[in-house]
């Protein structure tokens, strides 16, 4: 995970969000170029569109689609720079359809900021349309756009999803109702893991004394409570499947051994997200440090740039 915990939030929520519905890849890079796409999706035609636990979020997975979010209010070279993503994508899947003889596919730019300018959504003559909730705006139609500004949204159940995008006391209170939503709920705890992973790692910031904003800093108490809980979930199982292999001894190795599984997971989930994919032995040697050397991999890591660190690192703590 790289420095900026929000944009790495954002890159594995929104696909543990929409991964039932189409094939969702995070940090997609556009053939031959550069640039890279928050998250690039492609609907899956078997799901059964009755089917909706996502509300506003559901709404837009109807086409191939990209969602670029900005924790920050977006400014106007980025939308273009969005817009300049999208065409990108579209002459290449074009090109790829054209081979294949099949017919072009719609393909939609969603572009989701906290706040936006009246100024800068006169600029692009957005608009918004009678059979979309408040707060979203669409471009011209040849431009195939939508912006959603989340802070404008409805606060509802069906905008929950999209709300935990948005920042400050958007964010605080989407995460709320997220706390409280019931056990059953197919999304609730992945979304809650995810959660603890953005606290973990905006703590590490804050321990390595870089700087936060003040938005986070009340995010870190806020998400606190949360990420306490699900350490004593962990322990908890931890506790049963120690009481499960003995009495005397079982309880300490069972608190030990499930909190070595949530740091392993997390640890590879983090470098995966860094470094991209690793190979079985590489995973399995990860898989097996302790977790005092866990520890020290999950402040390394930050720093790393590619699969050779991980590997010089892992030799020097061998």
């Amino acid at each position: 995970m790289s420095q900026f915990p929000h944009d790495d939030f954002v890159k594995e929520y929104l696909p543990e969000l929409i991964k039932d519905y189409g094939v969702a890849n995070s940090g997609s890079k556009i053939a031959s170029q550069t640039k890279e796409i928050d998250v690039f999706f492609q609907p899956n035609k078997k799901v059964n569109k009755e089917f909706n636990q996502l509300g506003l979020l559901r709404k837009l997975l109807d086409t191939t689609c990209l969602f670029e979010v900005y924790r920050n209010s977006v400014y106007t070279h980025q939308i273009i720079e969005c817009l300049g993503k999208l065409a990108d994508v579209k002459t290449s899947i074009a090109r790829k359809n054209k081979k294949k003889n099949k017919e072009q596919e719609e393909i939609n730019l969603w572009i989701l900021t906290p706040t936006l300018s009246e100024k800068i959504l006169s600029y692009f003559e957005a608009k918004k349309r009678d059979d979309w909730e408040d707060g979203i705006y669409f471009l011209a139609p040849a431009l195939s756009t939508g912006i959603i500004v989340i802070h404008q949204l409805p606060v509802n159940e069906d905008t929950l999803w999209l709300r935990m995008l948005g920042k400050g006391k958007v964010q605080e209170k989407a995460i709320e109702e997220l706390n409280a939503l019931p056990n059953d709920n197919p999304y609730r705890n992945s979304v809650l893991e995810l959660v603890s992973n953005l606290f973990t790692m905006l703590q590490l910031n804050k321990e390595k004394r870089q700087e936060l904003t003040p938005e986070d800093q009340e995010l870190i108490m806020k998400l606190s409570p949360i990420y306490k809980a699900k350490l004593d979930e962990v322990k908890q199982v931890g506790i049963q499947e120690g009481i499960q292999q003995g009495i005397d001894q079982g309880i300490d190795q069972g608190i030990q051994r499930g909190l070595q599984q949530e740091a392993t997971l997390l640890i590879v989930r983090l470098l995966k997200r860094k470094i991209g994919e690793l190979s079985p032995s590489l995973e399995t040697t990860v898989m097996s440090l302790p977790l005092n050397i866990l520890e020290d991999l999950g402040e390394a890591l930050l720093d790393f740039n590619s699969i050779d660190d991980l590997t010089t690192w892992l030799n020097n703590h061998g």
